[in-house]
């Protein structure tokens, strides 16, 4: 398959020398989204250039090919769902005959991946390009982690918690469970030429961030931060999701003309139509990612600014160790099967002490019955 008269093979580079930092770039994971095979392309040959000064190793993936050539999101599946321990031993060990796209696809992936991670010596770092179909600055997302933190506050773009919680099986979630560092960076809309210019820059501010290049090697770093800085300027810098509308099919969702990324909206705020009537905001808060394409389950997120205090709290909250103390206090219990996993009674599962797990990292919820279940990444323990 081609993009721009050029073939796109999966493995679309590979520069470096083992025993130093690992970072993997991907790039159309969703196969409507391009733009960051573009910036891929136009990073290696510098990456090349300065093979011999490089302190590790730059792997770059295609990752939805069959998705790519058609211009779709994904043919049958979303490709970034599905990366569950059960789901990835399935794709490993089926008949590929009996594989569907989006499997093959990942089943290729996991085919470079895996001895890319067996191998590295310290975490690798994972950065994931996206894009959006609606109109906004970049932003990058994590599951919310010391680790995954560490990269992603080096870039100067809002940082989204908590999505890769609401959203179940996504590529970086897993690398995270596995103990490596996953950042998603969502370069601006699909078609937006910008957006290939984010992606490049958010590139060039990891591979500063990981130490795989002096700062003095990197072309234009300053100038690389400015872009991103200038396309974020008045947003705030973190922001937690609270929310998800999942989209079904034959919903007949469509979303109001003209939101962007970060809109402020208000409680009981038309956002969308679906089969049914209006879809209100369940909250106030900051919209994000609103679906303006006809594939995807997700058709919009709330969020909640969070202050840099709140973070530099919660940061040193795990790096000591006090998260522990969760598991004895009233009404809490922890699974004593999973130390990442909390227990609660539904009843008291709400305000503060909802705002406590997430402060320690407990975001994901599941309910059980009379109870509610909040995890955490177990990468956090790993350390």
């Amino acid at each position: 398959m081609c993009l721009d008269g050029l073939p796109v093979p999966r493995v679309l580079g590979r520069v470096g020398r083992k025993g130093g930092p690992v970072l993997v770039l991907f790039g159309a994971v969703h196969g409507n989204e391009p733009a960051g095979v573009r910036a891929i392309r136009r990073v290696m040959p510098e990456l090349e250039a300065r093979a011999d000064r490089l302190r590790g190793e730059v792997v770059a993936l295609a990752g939805n090919r069959g998705a790519l050539a058609k211009g779709v999101r994904f043919v049958t599946r979303d490709l970034n769902r599905k990366w569950t321990f059960e789901g990835i031993e399935r794709v490993r060990t089926s008949d590929p005959a009996s594989l569907a796209d989006e499997d093959l696809e990942q089943r290729a992936i996991l085919e470079q991946l895996e001895p890319v991670l067996a191998h590295a010596h310290e975490p690798v770092t994972v950065l994931d390009l996206h894009t959006t179909s609606g109109s906004g600055a970049p932003f990058c997302c994590m599951s919310d982690t010391l680790r995954n933190l560490r990269i992603g506050l080096g870039l100067p773009v809002p940082l989204i918690l908590g999505l890769e919680e609401v959203i179940d099986g996504t590529m970086l979630g897993y690398l995270s469970d596995v103990g490596h560092r996953g950042i998603a960076f969502e370069g601006g809309r699909h078609d937006d030429p910008v957006t290939v210019d984010h992606h490049e820059a958010a590139i060039w501010l990891v591979v500063a961030r990981t130490g795989l290049l002096p700062p003095g090697e990197i072309p234009d770093l300053a100038g690389h931060r400015r872009r991103l800085e200038a396309a974020c300027q008045g947003l705030p810098r973190v922001v937690e999701v609270r929310y998800r509308h999942v989209v079904h099919e034959g919903d007949g969702f469509e979303m109001r003309p003209g939101f962007r990324n970060f809109d402020p909206v208000r409680k009981g705020q038309v956002l969308a139509e679906d089969r049914t009537g209006e879809i209100r905001a369940p909250m106030s808060g900051r919209l994000l990612l609103p679906r303006y394409q006809g594939q995807g389950e997700d058709g919009f997120f709330l969020g909640r600014v969070v202050p840099r205090s709140v973070l530099r709290l919660s940061r040193s909250i795990r790096r000591l160790g006090l998260d522990d103390a969760l598991g004895r206090l009233p009404t809490v219990r922890r699974d004593p099967l999973d130390p990442d996993r909390l227990v609660v009674p539904r009843a008291v599962a709400r305000g503060p002490l909802v705002d406590l797990f997430h402060l320690c990292g407990y975001r994901r919820r599941v309910d059980q019955g009379e109870h509610v279940v909040y995890v955490r990444r177990r990468q956090d323990r790993l350390l």
